[in-house]
């Protein structure tokens, strides 16, 4: 070999490196997709037999590494329970008149399964619960709650929602969630976009601070409430954390209520609360509050 040939030769050996490289990254992006695509199956719905045989199945769990796999830790807002659990349906089909196949988030919010879900009456746009257990917090038939009802859509087309909607992806599918952003609100609401973590943004009437545009001093967290049976209300407070023992409430006249320092009252038409708060308490030898209170008009 002449020696001038070398440099050509070594050039040939080198310029596939580059390429082998790039695919080499291009199938370890592909792999990791796949197995990013794979934690986000839903759990199957297992036999009878497969159920007996694991120890941990609807057994009390705090998240899904007390249950052996493919279980999951889920929590039934039906049942308020909280327990080790495989997809109890794989279709519309094995579920009871009136219920529909649901894919659900694990306790833990990372693992999917399918559960029977209540249909319900809410209408497209309201709030809703995914596993609700009074039909008045799902969502109607053919409807998708993702944190609102809304209609199934295509991502690819925004005409496939209504207008003052815009199409999400959800567990259960991409469905049309409600916007009101470069909208105009009606006199005496605004629009709130910090709903269910940005999901869908609606025009409401704010009742007491509005900590979304005039953020808590320091101690404090800006606490917001939403009542499904008071839409387009919602009441926003600067609240310090607390407990019975210590940390106390500094200021005057508060009591620790549900762990938030909230203005101490006595129950009465001259409760001292603010307009939409009424004075409650959540049990008896609970301290009267002023709290949220869903029934204004």
């Amino acid at each position: 070999m002449k020696w001038r040939t070398v440099p050509i030769v070594l050039a040939g050996l080198l310029l596939p490196l580059p390429l082998i490289w790039l695919i080499h990254l291009v199938l370890s992006g592909l792999e990791t997709h796949l197995t990013s695509s794979r934690s986000q199956r839903a759990v199957p719905m297992l036999s009878k037999d497969e159920r007996v045989r694991l120890r941990t199945y609807e057994q009390a769990c705090e998240a899904d590494a007390d249950c052996e796999f493919p279980l999951r830790c889920f929590y039934n807002m039906r049942t308020q329970r909280q327990y080790c659990t495989d997809s109890t349906c794989a279709t519309n089909e094995d579920c009871a008149k009136d219920f529909a196949c649901r894919t659900l988030r694990s306790a833990d919010g990372q693992g999917l399964l399918r559960a029977c879900s209540l249909e319900g009456l809410r209408k497209e746009g309201e709030m809703c619960d995914e596993l609700p257990s009074k039909r008045e917090d799902g969502c109607e038939k053919a409807l998708i709650c993702n944190g609102f009802c809304g209609r199934g859509c295509r991502l690819e087309d925004p005409e496939s929602c209504p207008s003052g909607h815009v199409c999400r992806e959800g567990d259960n599918g991409p469905s049309c969630q409600p916007t009101c952003e470069g909208r105009a609100c009606p006199l005496g609401q605004r629009c709130v976009t910090s709903l269910l973590g940005g999901i869908g943004s609606v025009c409401m009437k704010v009742y007491g601070e509005d900590c979304e545009v005039n953020p808590c001093t320091a101690g404090q967290e800006c606490s917001s409430t939403t009542f499904k049976m008071a839409p387009g209300k919602i009441w926003m407070e600067c609240l310090a954390m607390c407990a019975r023992t210590e940390p106390r409430c500094a200021e005057d006249g508060e009591v620790c209520a549900l762990f938030q320092c909230r203005q101490g009252c006595e129950p009465g038409e001259s409760s001292g609360c603010e307009p939409g708060f009424a004075c409650l308490r959540n049990q008896d030898g609970q301290p009267w509050a002023c709290m949220p209170d869903s029934s204004v008009r």
